[in-house]
């Protein structure tokens, strides 16, 4: 009896180390990068929902903290939503991958950044359809444990600012 209870515990470890091993990896993961502006623009105007962006680097620990505790639980629930309330994106304020500004010029994601005087990650800025920022930006990670509170409401305070704007 007790050799079936020992194959049965090390069958279910095999069955469930690999979804660990995904789960960390999707906690550990980016968010969707910027692509085109013009098609965000489009979509954050049509649906009256904001594109929120974390600015980043590679390695940053803080960054790291923002998007695996904060924005990717919200990439998970709106996949489970049938109207997003979020636009979430991702840039690298270092990068020179090339994204389509709303003039339809390629620029890289660190121009981007910089158009917006960001100089030092975590940011996470809200965006409406013109690509004006909606509301301060939240800069840094608060470690007080008032952080989601702070993003709930900027991003609550963008949705209304939107649906004003209509």
């Amino acid at each position: 009896m007790a050799h079936v209870t020992r194959r049965r515990a090390l069958l279910a470890l095999a069955v469930a180390a690999p979804v660990s091993v995904f789960a960390e990896t999707a906690a550990d993961g980016h968010l969707q990068e910027l692509d085109d502006l013009r098609l965000l623009s489009a979509s954050i105007a049509q649906n009256k929902t904001p594109l929120l962006v974390l600015f980043s680097t590679p390695g940053c620990p803080f960054c790291r903290e923002v998007r695996r505790n904060y924005l990717l639980p919200r990439v998970a629930e709106q996949a489970r939503s049938t109207r997003p309330e979020l636009i979430l994106r991702e840039a690298d304020i270092g990068s020179q991958r090339m994204i389509v500004d709303l003039t339809g010029a390629k620029i890289s994601e660190a121009v981007f950044a910089s158009r917006y005087g960001v100089r030092m990650v975590p940011v996470v800025a809200l965006f409406d359809q013109s690509l004006r920022v909606v509301g301060a930006p939240l800069v840094g990670l608060d470690r007080s444990g008032f952080y989601e509170a702070y993003l709930a409401t900027a991003i609550a305070d963008a949705r209304r600012s939107l649906m004003k704007s209509s």
